[in-house]
């Protein structure tokens, strides 16, 4: 899996080099071929330690190399249980490694249970005389543990550890206008129809076990539809609405190293809880009201993240299927849809990071009353554009922007997601 600490270390690195000053050597790593590394931990997460020595580039070492770890900073550290514990890490001579923590004492390690370490930044009185002493070495993010926010990755990896839980409150808006003027009904009237619709997607991601991590998405609709024929003759409807539920699990099933990337599988299930309609020709113009599938479907698909300094490449394939089911008085049964999307990710510093990302799909035709109906498929192409700011420790604001680059992928649509982290 690519993690955020792994990104923010090859970050890290450039920034140590940006500087006359290079920071003490505090840490140790003893090898199982006979190694020892002196120097700094920049990262370790998910099955790598970027390590530098401050003698060239960052040693990337994998953590089932590591037999020992010995250090003078204190680290938070997790463990592939979830449980978390904060202390200094002490190489023996024995070649074990001890974790010196005010709440446990002093405890044997095992080093390959480790699934993450991140710099503890004490707070209280302690840290505000360190403030005011005015330490003159300290730079700006080098003892914070927050990461880089990858919220492009979001669906295409498991970003969650086990025990840690994250809300995201989405808000997307879309809508469409076709309009002209009416000269023979005067010079000032217009003739319009205009669909508009405001989404409220609070979703819940929660890490379950190492590697995988489930969803549940619960999105709330506003729908208005206006169609104009003239000053004589205006008709509206709208409507709140709760729109399909969606949930799924994402489970990743190779880490990336050296040779391959990080591959995950996932499975998501749509539950018809929006409104569908298939309107009969006097009707039609209320459909942008619809605001769900009308169909429970399942899609299996499989998902790629590749690490390239500076950028992070990502995609992936689905396979949607939908069940019959009767509508209006119609036996109805969506075609199958194939999907993909490939995209990249660029983390600027701890705070900000910029993705894109391209998305096809053909969807096939549909079957009404057992009978194929043609022209009824499609394949919508789609391009979007985001940035992910960190505001704290916990809440990230995510803003972007989809654009269909043909008809059938719909209107542009805005959306903003604000994402809080919490155990």
């Amino acid at each position: 899996m690519l993690s955020p600490l792994k990104l923010l270390g090859s970050i890290s690195v450039i920034f140590f080099y940006l500087y006359d000053t290079p920071p003490a050597l505090a840490d140790n790593l003893l090898l199982k071929n006979g190694d020892r590394l002196s120097g700094s931990i920049i990262s370790f997460s998910d099955g790598l330690c970027i390590f530098d020595t401050h003698y060239g580039s960052a040693v990337r070492v994998p953590t089932t190399d590591i037999l020992a770890i010995g250090s003078n900073t204190p680290y938070t550290l997790l463990f592939a249980s979830g449980e978390k514990a904060t202390g200094q890490l002490k190489a023996t001579t024995d070649n074990r490694t001890l974790l010196e923590s005010a709440t446990f004492g002093t405890t044997p390690v095992d080093v390959s249970q480790i699934v993450s370490l991140a710099r503890f930044r004490p707070s209280g009185p302690l840290m505000q005389e360190n403030t005011k002493a005015g330490a003159s070495d300290h730079r700006y993010g080098e003892d914070q543990p927050a990461q880089p926010p990858l919220d492009f990755l979001t669906g295409s990896t498991v970003l969650l550890p086990p025990g840690e839980h994250e809300l995201d409150l989405g808000l997307a808006y879309k809508q469409s206008r076709i309009q002209y003027g009416l000269p023979q009904a005067g010079h000032f009237q217009r003739s319009s129809y205009s669909a508009r619709q405001l989404e409220l997607r609070p979703t819940l991601r929660t890490g379950l076990q190492r590697h995988l991590e489930a969803y549940l998405s619960l999105p709330l609709t506003y729908s208005h539809v206006q169609d104009i024929s003239g000053n004589e003759f205006v008709r509206k409807a709208d409507a709140w609405r709760l729109a399909d539920i969606a949930l799924g699990v994402q489970y990743q099933i190779v880490e990336e190293d050296a040779d391959t990337p990080a591959i995950a599988l996932s499975l998501d299930i749509n539950i018809p809880t929006g409104q569908k309609r298939y309107n009969d020709v006097f009707n039609s113009w209320k459909d942008p009201l619809n605001n769900g599938s009308g169909h429970w479907s399942l899609t299996p698909g499989i998902a790629f993240v590749r690490s390239t300094d500076p950028a992070i490449l990502f995609g992936g394939v689905g396979y949607q299927y939908s069940f019959a089911r009767t509508l209006d008085g119609y036996h109805i049964k969506p075609g199958w849809v194939l999907k993909g999307y490939a995209g990249v990710g660029f983390a600027l510093n701890e705070r900000l990071s910029l993705g894109g990302r391209l998305s096809y799909a053909y969807s096939a035709n549909l079957r009404a009353d057992h009978q194929t109906i043609h022209g009824s498929d499609a394949d919508p192409l789609e391009l979007s554009f985001s940035a992910a700011y960190r505001l704290s420790e916990d809440w990230v604001v995510s803003p972007e922007i989809s654009l269909g680059l043909n008809d059938e992928a719909g209107p542009a649509a805005l959306s903003t997601h604000f994402k809080r982290r919490f155990n």
